[in-house]
């Protein structure tokens, strides 16, 4: 939240407009993958594991289920939350083992 501490001064606040999510089904396994690609423009990002493996997230190209950002058990969603500044860069996923299904959603500044 932004106060005008001067009110003799002004201040110019553009709004961020973002488009449609788009939503991708991702395949983790126990070989890194990247679930969303980098993205300059991205606003927000979700992820539901729909599968029935645990799934270890983190913001780069290196994961491992020992090293990782967060872990998304099965049947939960992973929103994030924009409260400080945009994560644009690529976003990778593993299992400890086996394979698990994931819906990745990413809106995306117009």
């Amino acid at each position: 939240m932004l106060f005008n501490l001067n009110p003799n001064s002004t201040v110019n606040i553009s709004e961020d407009i973002r488009g449609p999510k788009t939503t991708a089904l991702v395949s983790a396994t126990s070989t890194v993958s990247v679930a969303l690609a980098t993205n300059l423009l991205r606003a927000t990002y979700n992820i539901f594991n729909a599968g029935t493996v645990t799934a270890f997230v983190r913001e780069g190209a290196v994961v491992t289920s020992a090293l990782y950002d967060f872990q998304i058990p099965p049947g939960f969603l992973y929103k994030e939350e924009f409260t400080s500044a945009r994560y644009q860069g690529a976003i990778s996923v593993i299992t400890a083992a086996g394979t698990t299904s994931l819906l990745v959603s990413e809106g995306s500044l117009i």
